[in-house]
């Protein structure tokens, strides 16, 4: 019973085990068929060999009679009794050996050979040697003996037919089992293979397209219920990852887009804080437009000077209610302090961001930032207020920077005026001064004061040029469109002024300037050209510009004319000295090469700032 019970939960549990059985069950019955079939053809094939025997038995009977009544034949007679003999023999072993024992078959040819052995062969050898009487009987019995014998061949045949009919029975029942079982075999594959197959795939198209919904029936304990139950699973799984895959998708959009909107907000920041004209009214307004986008409450910020407090408020929207509450209860350092210990601390009970901001050297200070009641400071904000706080750093350290650069130039700038005051200027008007004291003492004595009154007027007429000249100079600006088109201008310039055309050839292609460089540039061009429409009487002037492989930066200013003394520089002409303090200042040197009648060449040699070695 339990090899059975297995046997049985064996079968419902697996499709193959069944289909296997039923193709195991068809090629057992074809198999059956065939053999079968072959033995009873064998055995069929048998007994119609029989049937000739026991015909050749019969002709055999009468040709022995036929050879006994010829007399020179008797002893071929003889011959022929034994072949008949034999023959009979055979019969009567493959009679028996085929058919089962009692056959009406088999009891026909032993009385046959019975006959024989007892009576019919004697009578025949008798015969054969000649006994007239033996003949006669020989004779009279041979008909009934034939008979006989007929007999035998008849059961043979109906045995024969009733094997054939066997034969045919049997391959019509196998057909039918076969047939039977083939269409067993073929409904099975139908419901238990093909329908839930065709549904499985069904199930997987309509998956690919994206529903998840789907579900296949087939879902017993052969192999593809449990290949459908772990589809089913799978797309039930499938569906919870997608589901969680979508909160997920929208979870992962709304932090990029918050994320997105941060890194807006921080770009904005550092682009307005990056102005060059940057003023703490833009860093108010970056701070209110932070305090909007955070929904956080108001700030400010305070700068503490060398570590000096109380420290002062720069910048900041709080009222003063909020400044009571946030500066009354304590003084700047420990606010400042615990800007360096947390994040988020507490001020009368109101939270409150403090943010450290400067360089730890020249600036020193805090950005106190209040929070609004009910909104909690993500560790997000604190990001962002964190990077907020390091471009408000930076800007006001740039501010700085910018002020002192700012300072720096106007002091120097404003050396530079008056040295070329003291050396232009200043020297004319001393010039003229001791001409009026001449001019005072000459009337004194009577004198003859037109000579005087017409240097003093020369000398007037020298002081108005150069104060003209260093006008324009200090009113000279380098514009949007570049150091070239200075330079440009410039060369049109004194060609209107000269006369004749400047020729310029500039080969600074690739090197790189500071603004200090290139007005200093500017401006010792300018001074040598005034000095050649001023003093040098030439008919063409030269500007080259060509840099070397080291970056050294050469500018050459020739002319054609008339060229001086070096050793002896004309009173009251200060425009070499103003060149090579120039010079001096872009850390350069000035060279001029002239003598009387053969021109001059103005060279200014130097290296720019961007080239520079380090020193060690």
């Amino acid at each position: 019973m339990i090899f059975i019970s297995s046997i049985s939960q064996a079968l419902r549990d697996s499709v193959l085990l069944r289909l296997g059985i039923a193709m195991g069950t068809l090629a057992l019955l074809s198999f059956a068929s065939i053999a079968i079939s072959t033995v009873i053809s064998d055995d069929i094939s048998g007994r119609a060999n029989a049937v000739n025997v026991s015909g050749s038995l019969r002709m055999l009977t009468f040709r022995t009679l036929s050879e006994m009544l010829q007399h020179e034949k008797r002893k071929q007679a003889l011959e022929t009794i034994e072949i008949f003999e034999q023959r009979l023999l055979g019969l009567e072993r493959f009679v028996v050996a085929k058919a089962p024992r009692g056959a009406a078959s088999v009891l026909a040819v032993q009385s046959v050979l019975h006959r024989w052995n007892t009576h019919f062969r004697l009578l025949e050898i008798a015969a054969a040697e000649g006994d007239p009487f033996a003949l006669k009987q020989m004779a009279n019995e041979l008909p009934d003996y034939v008979e006989q014998i007929n007999h035998v061949v008849y059961l043979i045949e109906i045995e024969l037919e009733s094997k054939a009919r066997l034969l045919h029975v049997i391959q019509l029942g196998l057909l039918v089992c076969i047939v039977l079982i083939s269409l067993l075999t073929l409904w099975m594959l139908r419901r238990q293979v093909i329908l839930p197959l065709a549904q499985l795939l069904q199930a997987a198209t309509t998956v690919t397209r994206g529903s998840f919904s789907v579900r296949v029936e087939h879902v017993s304990n052969d192999e593809l219920g449990q290949l459908g139950r772990a589809f089913n699973k799978m797309v039930a799984e499938i569906a919870s990852m997608y589901t969680h895959l979508e909160d997920k998708v929208e979870e992962k959009t709304r932090e990029l887009t918050r994320t997105n909107q941060s890194l807006e907000l921080l770009y904005r920041v550092s682009q307005q804080l990056s102005a060059s004209d940057l003023t703490l009214d833009t860093v108010q307004a970056v701070m209110r437009e932070v305090e909007e986008a955070l929904e956080l409450g108001h700030s400010m910020v305070c700068i503490s000077e060398n570590e000096y407090f109380p420290a002062h408020v720069v910048s900041g929207d709080l009222t003063a209610d909020e400044l009571r509450v946030l500066c009354g209860q304590a003084d700047c350092s420990q606010c400042f302090a615990r800007a360096e210990e947390a994040l988020v601390v507490q001020a009368q009970s109101r939270p409150m961001v403090a943010i450290p901001i400067g360089d730890g050297d020249r600036l020193h200070g805090v950005l106190p930032i209040l929070l609004k009641d009910g909104h909690a400071l993500t560790q997000e904000k604190a990001r962002i207020l964190e990077t907020v706080g390091h471009h408000v750093s930076n800007a006001l350290i740039n501010m700085r920077r910018t002020e002192e650069k700012h300072r720096l130039a106007v002091l120097e700038e404003r050396s530079v005026i008056a040295r070329e005051l003291h050396d232009s200027i200043a020297q004319s008007l001393s010039y003229l001064q001791i001409q009026v004291t001449r001019l005072e003492k000459s009337l004194e004595r009577g004198g003859d004061t037109r000579a005087i009154a017409a240097e003093l007027k020369q000398g007037l007429n020298g002081v108005y040029r150069e104060l003209r000249d260093l006008i324009v100079t200090f009113r000279l600006r380098i514009g949007a469109q570049g150091f070239n088109v200075a330079l440009q201008g410039t060369a049109s310039e004194f060609t209107n002024k000269l006369g004749f055309p400047v020729r310029l050839s500039n080969g600074l292609s690739g090197i790189v300037l500071s603004g200090n460089e290139e007005m200093h540039m500017i401006r010792i061009i300018r001074e040598a050209l005034s000095n050649i429409e001023h003093h040098a009487e030439a008919q063409s002037a030269q500007v080259d510009i060509v840099a070397s492989a080291d970056h050294v930066v050469t500018v050459r200013v020739a002319d054609d004319g008339k060229g001086f003394d070096t050793s002896r520089t004309p009173a009251n002409h200060f425009g070499v000295n103003i060149m090579n303090d120039r010079a001096q200042i872009l850390d350069g040197r000035l060279e001029i090469e002239t003598a009387p009648g053969a021109g001059t060449v103005v060279s200014l040699h130097f290296q720019p700032q961007q080239y520079r070695q380090p020193i060690p």
